[in-house]
């Protein structure tokens, strides 16, 4: 009843206070910004995997698997799924809204620490995307040279072995590296042609005979081939750095390791 007598008694005051909330009102809807499609940051990480050469199959069971139990525990994880395919894992974890990310990957990053992978894996790289929703472009290129003719599809198997390993190099040696400096590209990786490699070719009669087990023959090449840093040897004034420099160089070092 106060509130009714006060705004007849008192009509101008009102209505000037009625005005006012109007005009401030409408000051504030002309000026409210719109986004049709706002920047959110979506509370996600994914952990990724590497595991050169090992089929899905592995992948799932000794990669995938392990790593969605120790870190489906972190606190606020709402949702935990995974992508296995060859030589690659990707663990999705999905956060409730309002989760303090920063903790989060620390978390995340010391339940890893715990886990133990096979020899080969390389250690889990904590991403804060989602692949998914991840914009790729994904580039495919031959040699003009090589093409077929008009109006006839063209496929690797066009090119013989020296061909796809010079696209290759062209691509990790060259390509690569233009694209990464574009404005806006996060990363470029190459897939497709043929790698330069080095092939061992072990004679099992003569192993067997010398009861040589062949996973020694790694093991040994890989101690052959290091360079790795002494330390410092200081003399007088004087500081000098001290390296292992024992990297192969060629194919006949190779051929020389006993």
């Amino acid at each position: 009843m106060k509130l009714i007598e006060t705004s007849i008694r008192r009509r101008v005051t009102v209505f000037m206070f009625t005005v006012a909330i109007v005009l401030f009102g409408f000051v504030s809807f002309t000026r409210l910004k719109i986004n049709l499609l706002p920047e959110l940051n979506y509370p996600t990480l994914t952990v990724r995997t590497d595991y050169p050469g090992a089929a899905p199959a592995e992948i799932e069971n000794l990669v995938s698997k392990p790593i969605e139990e120790v870190i489906g525990v972190v606190k606020n994880v709402r949702k935990v799924s995974s992508i296995s395919k060859t030589g690659q894992s990707d663990v999705l974890l999905e956060f409730e809204w309002g989760t303090r990310m920063d903790y989060a990957i620390l978390e995340v990053r010391e339940k890893l620490d715990s886990l133990e992978f096979p020899q080969d894996v390389k250690r889990p790289t904590i991403l804060r995307f989602d692949p998914s929703m991840d914009p790729i472009i994904r580039m495919g290129f031959f040699r003009e040279s090589d093409s077929a003719a008009p109006g006839k599809s063209t496929n690797s198997q066009s090119l013989n072995e020296e061909q796809l390993k010079t696209l290759r190099r062209f691509a990790d040696e060259q390509l690569k590296k233009e694209l990464e400096s574009v404005l806006g590209v996060a990363a470029v990786k190459i897939s497709g042609g043929l790698e330069d490699e080095i092939q061992v070719l072990v004679d099992q009669g003569k192993l067997s005979q010398l009861k040589i087990p062949i996973e020694t023959i790694g093991t040994i090449l890989g101690a052959e081939n290091v360079n790795l840093s002494g330390g410092r040897l200081e003399e007088g004034t004087r500081q000098f750095l001290v390296r292992t420099l024992n990297q192969f160089r060629s194919i006949k070092e190779i051929e020389n390791v006993i």
